[in-house]
């Protein structure tokens, strides 16, 4: 058994949510996910997030403005646990733009959500939909 550690973001803008499009060439390739990535080497959860973002988006944060929302797991293959620490950010600097993602698009935080959504992040849709997280 591996776990691998995750740190995923939703990003609020008023009523709507940023949601990013794999590349094709990535595993997973065009799939929609929450931005964010594993961690690396003795990162925090919250230094992870603001290094994917700043990766994946192009943006910059402060970590002191990622509100915790959650800790969930899911496993793709029963052998490989992803272990995700989820956040809300609603405040950053910089222009979005793809710089490790094929798209990005805002969505309503109710949805509709697009179909193929990676499988991590159903579980979050769904709490999305019920309105389980405080925005």
């Amino acid at each position: 058994m591996n776990f691998i550690f995750v740190s995923i973001c939703i990003i609020k803008k008023k009523d709507q949510i940023l949601i990013t499009k794999r590349p094709s060439q990535k595993l997973f390739g065009e799939f929609w996910e929450f931005p964010g990535g594993k961690l690396e080497n003795t990162e925090t959860f919250e230094e992870a997030m603001a290094r994917e973002l700043y990766e994946e988006i192009g943006i910059r944060i402060n970590i002191k403005n990622l509100k915790s929302l959650d800790i969930l797991n899911h496993s793709y293959d029963k052998k490989n646990y992803v272990m995700m620490n989820l956040f809300c950010l609603n405040k950053w600097s910089g222009k979005i733009r793809n710089r490790d993602t094929k798209k990005f698009v805002w969505v309503n935080k109710t949805g509709p959500f697009p179909n193929k959504f990676l499988d991590g992040g159903l579980l979050i849709l769904k709490r999305l939909r019920n309105g389980y997280y405080k925005l």
